[in-house]
This record gives structure tokens, sequence and C-alpha cells, in this order.
């Protein structure tokens, strides 16, 4: 790909007809949109259809991977998701293990490898609802079990959790009432 104009940047017609086929080609070219040309890169996003989030992740992919001897097909077969996860972690020596690791797991799995050194195969995911008030004191006992605020909710949340029902289990239940009706 020639370079980028600084005034205006053209992206090219099958680049935007084939964005998602063409990933690494797209990643690339949103890299150098960025480098070269940031005013641009928000309208060369929303040309290519894809938002600016995505777009960035990809910039990010192309940098971490355009040095790494890794196949496109490969690449292309993993997507963007669980690209972008890696690319804060791949470095020349570990950039197979990470992809076999990506290859055999969902992204949500990947996400609690990077972060965690592992994940559990046999885990569960639990969704619970709250009312506003509910979550309010789940989110004070949690952080007093040692969750710490984040951006998009609490981390370590699991860990707290778990200490709250290890410490309820740990202490003795309250004696249950005797029914005091007539025989």
């Amino acid at each position: 790909m020639e370079g980028i104009n600084k005034t205006a940047a053209e992206v090219p017609q099958d680049l935007i007809d084939h964005s998602k086929s063409r990933l690494l080609d797209t990643a690339s070219f949103l890299r150098k949109v960025r480098d070269e040309n940031r005013d641009e890169f928000r309208s060369v996003a929303r040309k290519l259809k894809i938002n600016l989030r995505k777009a960035y992740h990809l910039a990010q992919i192309d940098e971490a991977l355009s040095e790494m001897d890794v196949s496109a097909e490969r690449i292309q077969r993993l997507g963007w998701t669980k690209l972008s996860l890696l690319a804060a972690h791949v470095q020349s020596d570990t950039i197979d293990d990470l992809l076999d690791v990506a290859e055999s797991c969902t992204a949500h799995k990947l996400k609690m490898y990077l972060s965690e050194g592992g994940f559990d195969p046999d885990g569960r995911t639990v969704v619970l609802h709250f009312d506003k008030e509910q979550y309010a004191l789940l989110d004070q006992v949690l952080r007093a079990r040692g969750a710490e605020p984040h951006s998009r909710g609490l981390l370590g949340k699991e860990t707290a959790l778990m200490r709250l029902v290890t410490e309820s289990l740990a202490t003795p239940a309250p004696a249950s009432k005797q029914g005091t009706g007539t025989g």
C-alpha cells in the first residue's frame, strides 16, 4: 500500500468491500492512517463500516503482529476480538503458544488466561439481576472483601464473592426459630 495522502485518506474500494475477509490488510491500512494522518482516522473507519473502537484495535493488532512470523490464514481464523486481546501480550518467543491457546478457547476464556494465567475449563458463568439498591449493597460487600472499582464494574468480584461465601460457611448459622403454634 502506497503512502497516505495528508489531506484526505483514500480508502481502496476493494478494502471497503472486503474489510472483514481481509483483516490483516484492513489492520495495516488503519495503522498507516493512524500513524500518518490521524485526523482522517475516524472517517476512514466510517468508510470501512467499522466502529472507532474496532478500528483502533485493528491498528494495534497490526502494530503487534506485523513483524511476527504468523500465517495470514491463522490470524484471519482467530478474528479481531481474540487478536485484540493478544496484541498487548505477544512477543516473538511466546506468539505460537498464545495463538495455540487462542485457537482452543473462547474469547472470554482467553481474556481470563491472559489476565489470570489460566482458566478452568469446567468453570461456570453466573448471571444475576439486581435492582439498584440490591446492587449497591452487593457492591459495598464485595469491595469490603477485596473487589476493586474499575470503569466497567468491579475487578476481582469473583474472588471477593467466594471469600464472602467461605466466611458465611465458617460462621455458624443462626438458630432457626421454632414454631409457637398450638398443637
